[in-house]
């Protein structure tokens, strides 16, 4: 067994983690480098490697699975900064990425614009061919025009081709000879057919997704191809493995194959690694977990062991189509910048500081306050202990800008002014955790929150508090916890069939069991090929179906066993009982209407378990300072302990700091910290205190 590291590129921090076979782990955090991405990870792995003692060389060629995360995808669809391409779709239908479902997403206000679309209408060409429903041929394929619409794309410059025809799901060979005609006239473009990227039905939905696939294609590619041959030149023995956006990672070639994978793919590590720590909670299948970087705060579940997913999965107003881990991403990180608004309100986020140039404590010209510096301000942050000291933040500098910024023009003290940022924050944080929770009829009373981010410590026990959760994990890798996920988690494919019937139809056990073997072979061919062993490869199987009548889909789990006539009738009662829970009704006497049927492959080998190899003196504290605590609204004398002094099984009672070199732990009066095996910090809260 051989190391395992995982790289996380955030808008703030890229984080590393490291860990090594014997189970010590190590979290190095550095600035970003959006401008060349590679240079901060050839920093970071100096870095990392320099903590623990060996060379960037050596740490390479003993990592047996390293998993990169990156942001480019997602950040060239919001920015809408990617090449020019062009889209060939059914004659007569080459307007449906514009018209989408002809709604909009906030149906009331008359003055929203619609987005500018990522293939402007010149290079949206209709090709006469035709397929009906039940895949007849109803127009031969125009190769004349492929060819003409090729050529008319190579004179417009551009890099990528989607393709996506009518009812390709039922017969690809129009878009199979259309990519073979264009790849003749354009040779270096990337050229990508619905039938691959989303073979289901839905129009906008699939041509959405094979639309931007295309766009991020040149992007990604290029980029990925250098990090390959990076890591590779390095020393590292196996190729390396992009995260997706389905909770696993792929190759290279595979993620490229189906661009769309990589677009929201970092924080879906969250899962993983919640799940990877979170043996000895009260409930280690039912997990919140969290994640407060620099510039984002992002929300995840787990609920009976696996990861929330959603196929309604958009950004920038698009569709990715593909199945996913359900992610919220709201503008509240440590760099989010706090500001006053035309009513004289104080509001946080969502436009953030980023790396550069930083909250203004960063001391590198910032001048708005940000979230870090309103923490710094109150004594929840100590300037010295930043990133382990390797920079010192300037009090001076959050406090001027607080002031300039936010306490004189509402007439508050430094500190009164610091205390609301953080007061808001923490608001627009609880919110969005009731938007994946409660508001889908989910009492987060019964789950366990895990945190990470840098920031996460510093206010998750407070959102603890504020939603009624008893226990709060914070990881001992919580600096970099989605990059820990990526180093824990399973190379995953995802496959899925179109077959449209009822549950109550004569024969249609034989006709799935046939279908999910059929998809079972492939996914097991492609694990293998992975050099992954029958034994380390599991399958789900889910059905994404409706009841008769209905025009929106349900995704649930297929039972485990032969698919027979009993194995219908319960995942009728399944359906029903998701349904009611996601609805608050179900129809016990309908039938299931089944459209698509997957299966997620995934091959993982056990991972190391993360074992403290730190802390020796045990739980004292090293000084104490005046500090807010949200969780009781109130300034108070508060101790502080240096994280690595800790050591299994120690107690802390609130109030207290813990100072790690990549996050700090605000720890509120009367709750409890109690240190975990693995170094963890499980916080047990005070629910009846501060109400």
């Amino acid at each position: 067994m051989g190391h395992r590291v995982g790289i996380d590129i955030g808008g703030t921090f890229t984080d590393l983690v490291l860990l090594k076979d014997d189970g010590e782990f190590h979290v190095y955090k550095e600035d970003s480098t959006p401008d060349e991405p590679l240079l901060a990870i050839t920093r970071g792995l100096s870095g990392i490697s320099e903590e623990s003692g060996i060379s960037v060389s050596d740490l390479l060629q003993e990592t047996e699975f390293l998993v990169h995360g990156q942001t480019m995808a997602t950040n060239a669809l919001i920015q809408r900064n990617g090449p020019v391409i062009g889209l060939m779709a059914t004659k007569g239908f080459r307007d449906i990425t514009y018209l989408g479902r002809g709604g909009k997403p906030e149906r009331f206000n008359i003055h929203l614009q619609k987005p500018e679309d990522f293939v402007p209408r010149y290079l949206r060409l209709g090709i006469p061919e035709r397929f009906g429903a039940d895949g007849t041929e109803v127009l031969p394929l125009d190769e004349d025009a492929v060819r003409e619409a090729a050529r008319y794309f190579g004179a417009h410059g551009v890099k990528g081709v989607a393709i996506a025809y009518l009812w390709s799901i039922i017969d690809s060979s129009h878009e199979k000879r259309t990519a073979e005609i264009v790849k003749e006239i354009l040779p270096e473009a990337d050229v990508l057919c619905s039938c691959d990227i989303l073979p289901e039905i839905r129009e906008w939905e699939r041509t959405s997704s094979t639309v931007l696939s295309a766009y991020i294609a040149p992007i990604i590619g290029d980029y990925l191809r250098a990090f390959e041959k990076e890591m590779l030149a390095g020393g590292l023995p196996h190729p390396p493995q992009i995260m997706q956006v389905n909770g696993g990672c792929a190759s290279v070639p595979d993620l490229l194959a189906r661009p769309v994978n990589a677009v929201a793919s970092g924080p879906a590590a969250g899962p993983a690694a919640g799940a990877h720590y979170a043996a000895n909670t009260k409930a280690p299948d039912r997990l919140i977990i969290v994640d407060m970087g620099g510039t984002s705060f992002d929300v995840c579940m787990l609920r009976d062991g696996e990861p929330v997913m959603s196929t309604d999965i958009q950004v920038a107003n698009q569709p990715i189509g593909v199945n996913g881990v359900e992610v919220l991403s709201v503008g509240a990180g440590g760099g989010s910048i706090a500001w006053i608004d035309s009513g004289n309100s104080l509001r946080v986020g969502p436009q953030s500081a980023g790396s550069q140039p930083g909250p203004a404590c960063y001391g590198r010209g910032g001048r708005e306050p940000a979230v870090t510096d309103a923490n710094l301000a109150v004594g929840r942050m100590a300037a010295g202990a930043f990133l382990g000291g390797r920079r010192s933040l300037e009090i001076d500098l959050a406090n001027r800008a607080i002031e300039e910024t936010i306490a004189k023009p509402l007439g508050l003290s430094i500190r009164e002014a610091a205390a609301g940022i953080i007061t808001i924050v923490n608001s627009n944080m609880a919110s969005a955790i009731r938007a994946v929770s409660i508001e889908r009829g989910i009492d987060s009373r019964d789950y366990v929150m895990v945190a990470g981010g840098g920031a996460g410590g510093l206010h998750a026990a407070e959102l603890a508090r504020m939603l009624e959760i008893s226990q709060v994990l914070i990881p001992r890798s919580a600096g970099g916890l989605c990059a820990f996920g990526m180093a824990v988690t399973p190379v995953k494919h995802d496959y899925v069939r179109l077959f449209h019937t009822r549950t109550d139809e004569n024969g249609v056990a034989k006709k799935v069991s046939t279908l999910f073997d059929e998809l079972i072979a492939e996914g097991k061919s492609h694990l293998e090929s992975d050099g992954f062993k029958s034994d380390e490869i599991r399958f789900t199987r889910h059905i994404e179906g409706r009841y008769p009548g209905q025009v929106h889909n349900l995704t649930v789990t297929l039972p485990e066993g032969p698919i027979d006539e009993a194995l219908l009738r319960q995942l009728e009662q399944n359906f029903h009982d998701e349904h009611e829970k996601r609805f608050t009704y179900s129809m016990r006497d309908q039938p299931i209407e089944c459209l698509h049927w997957r299966i997620a492959a995934s091959g993982s080998r056990p991972a190391p378990e993360g074992r403290l190899t730190t802390g020796s003196s045990g739980a004292k504290p090293t000084g104490s300072r005046v500090s807010y605590m949200a969780g009781v609204n109130e300034e108070v004398e508060t101790a502080i302990y240096k994280g690595d002094d800790l050591i299994e099984n120690d107690r802390i009672i609130g109030p207290a700091i813990i100072e790690f070199a990549t996050t700090t732990i605000v720890i509120n009066p009367d709750d409890e910290l109690v240190v975990q095996p693995d170094g963890s910090s499980l916080i047990n809260i005070a629910l009846d205190s501060g109400k």
